[in-house]
């Protein structure tokens, strides 16, 4: 495997991760949304919070694959 074989493998990656974080950020708006329109307090409070765990995780991805395409090239 060349050098460029591998920045591309760490490029595909780093794209998946980010696709994976937007995805868990739409997660993230419909639990929000159904946070809303529940009729206990409760379980809006709890989805609201289940909510922001799943944009932290979210970020965390997105900051691991920024990592993961900044390191690429040393890769070797």
């Amino acid at each position: 495997m060349t050098t460029g074989d591998r920045v591309g493998n760490g490029d595909r990656t780093a794209a998946v991760m980010h696709s994976t974080a937007a995805q868990l950020e739409e997660t993230e708006a419909m639990l929000h949304r159904s946070a809303e329109a529940a009729p206990n307090e409760t379980t809006r409070e709890r989805l609201h919070a289940l909510a922001d765990r799943v944009t932290a995780e979210a970020k965390a991805i997105d900051a691991r694959a920024e990592c993961l395409a900044d390191n690429d090239t040393s890769v070797g």
